[in-house]
């Protein structure tokens, strides 16, 4: 591979990452979702599916303080009993970030495919097994937790708020998530040039995988941040091959979720009161069992 190759391919991931941004932003801003919103409340008879479709749309903008939006809606169908509206703090946590494990317009999602170069329908074949996991804990949260009585929705407070107008589109880039993911595919090209290379070297050292999980879970659990789990899960996937891509992703996506430097955690407490134990029991819930899931799956696919 010469220079021109090593530095620019898949460099156009950048102007969908770029384009993603701009248009989430404006989404959020001029509240584009809110009909949609209204329509669940005024409609569906459930007051739990309420919450579940509630939490699920709100999340889905790839925005900075997402559990911000989502809290927002939330708050309008929590009861005011401090006890009660605890459990509201887990699912508005829970429910914005199964968003990372199949988004099309997640970074977390861009990042891997367009690193190592695959479609999106591969990268969602190697992900099933864990989204169905990461589904079935925030399923058990909202339908079995929650119950009918703790939803208590206020209308009244649904639709305040100002649309906002941004007119310079690009200050909704995130120019140094931008920047990663540039550096990262640099990175991936260069280890895809060497592969053969790089195979020799990893087996050779047969404990290599263990101390490349360990520094990657560490690195994920460190930083707390979506985009920089997503590049190590991509670098080092890029080394070992995709068979590995749900153990690396597991791995990050686990140490991004127990981060404490993860400010999402920080935001939906600070709406809903809920304790910190309390959020590290349903993290620790999700976690377990997704690490299981992914240890078997690993072992299946390599």
């Amino acid at each position: 591979m010469d220079y021109t190759s090593l530095l620019l391919s898949n460099q156009w991931y950048l102007f969908y990452l770029a384009s993603i941004m701009i248009i989430a932003g404006y989404a959020r801003d001029q509240r584009w979702f809110s009909p949609v919103y209204a329509w669940i409340i005024h409609n569906v008879k459930s007051k739990r599916a309420v919450v579940a479709m509630i939490s699920g749309v709100t999340g889905v903008l790839p925005i900075t303080g997402r559990v911000t939006v989502s809290a927002g809606f939330l708050d309008t169908i929590a009861p005011k009993d401090k006890s009660k509206r605890q459990i509201y703090g887990i699912i508005d946590y829970l429910s914005t970030h199964h968003y990372y494990l199949w988004s099309p317009v997640e970074k977390s999602v861009i990042i891997p495919i367009a690193a190592l170069g695959i479609s999106y329908t591969t990268f969602i074949g190697y992900m099933l097994p864990l989204l169905v996991t990461v589904f079935a804990v925030i399923a058990y949260y909202i339908f079995s937790v929650l119950k009918e009585e703790d939803v208590e929705i206020d209308t009244s407070k649904f639709n305040s708020g100002t649309k906002y107008l941004e007119k310079n589109p690009l200050r909704y880039v995130n120019w140094s998530a931008i920047a990663l993911l540039a550096s990262v595919i640099v990175i991936s090209n260069y280890a895809k040039e060497h592969t053969n290379e790089i195979k020799e070297i990893v087996e050779q050292n047969t404990e290599s995988l263990l101390y490349v999980s360990i520094f990657a879970f560490i690195g994920s659990l460190t930083l707390g941040s979506s985009s920089r789990f997503a590049a190590i899960t991509a670098i080092a996937v890029s080394v070992y091959g995709l068979a590995y891509l749900p153990w690396f992703f597991a791995i990050d996506y686990i140490g991004y979720m127990l981060s404490p430097t993860h400010k999402c955690l920080s935001i939906s407490k600070m709406y809903f009161g809920t304790p910190i134990k309390e959020y590290y029991k349903a993290i620790l819930m999700l976690c377990i069992p997704l690490f299981a899931v992914t240890s078997v799956y690993t072992l299946i696919l390599t």
